[in-house]
């Protein structure tokens, strides 16, 4: 019973710590500073519930999914890179609020890219798939999920609040800073999917 119960707060914190919401709070703060603060409430909590559903449809349907495609881990590896990727290049030369008009207003973040790839990203989907064969408890993984997901769902409640402390030129500094670290970051899972690629067509 108590081993049971380690294997499950440890599966749980695990899919906190990939899904790193205390790193990724600066980004996703960035997508969304151009939006009223209580908007930018209710957008983070929609992309947040929709990371969570993103994550259950891959704990049970993800597997059978990419099979039928036959599309294979390092695809979703280098592909989630590319699409960080993209966002970084738009925050590391994004210009300061005040010279954008109303009509200039970044479009509103719908699914892409805060619930995936940054929440629930390639690594998130890969561990849980890991796990559920490991565990082979559907329950139990959904679970764990849910746990996890309550905490990475308060941290990124408090992130608009980070707004109205750090100002406008602060955030722009951050969103910059931000963007360089998310570049690394997208160039990792790309590398890490050539990686997998290689050595999938070593072994095929």
């Amino acid at each position: 019973m108590i081993g049971s119960s380690c294997v499950f707060i440890s599966n749980s914190f695990n899919f906190f710590l990939v899904t790193n919401p205390i790193g990724n709070s600066p980004t996703i703060l960035a997508l969304v500073k151009d939006f009223e603060f209580e908007h930018q409430k209710k957008i983070l909590m929609r992309e947040g519930l929709i990371a969570f559903l993103i994550a259950i449809f891959f704990q049970y349907l993800g597997e059978i999914l990419l099979g039928v495609l036959f599309v294979h881990d390092f695809a979703v590896s280098i592909t989630g890179g590319i699409l960080l990727f993209l966002v970084a290049l738009r925050m590391i030369f994004s210009t300061a609020p005040s010279t954008k008009s109303a009509n200039q207003q970044k479009q509103e973040p719908f699914i892409v890219p805060i619930a995936t790839p940054i929440l629930s990203g390639p690594g998130l989907m890969a561990i849980i798939m890991l796990f559920s064969r490991q565990e082979g408890n559907n329950i139990k993984i959904t679970l764990a999920l849910l746990l996890a997901w309550i905490f990475v769902l308060l941290i990124i409640a408090v992130a608009p609040y980070l707004h109205k402390l750090l100002g406008k030129r602060g955030l722009v500094a951050l969103e910059q800073l931000m963007g360089m670290l998310l570049a690394m970051m997208s160039a990792g899972m790309v590398l890490t999917g050539l990686k997998l690629f290689i050595e999938h067509y070593k072994h095929s």
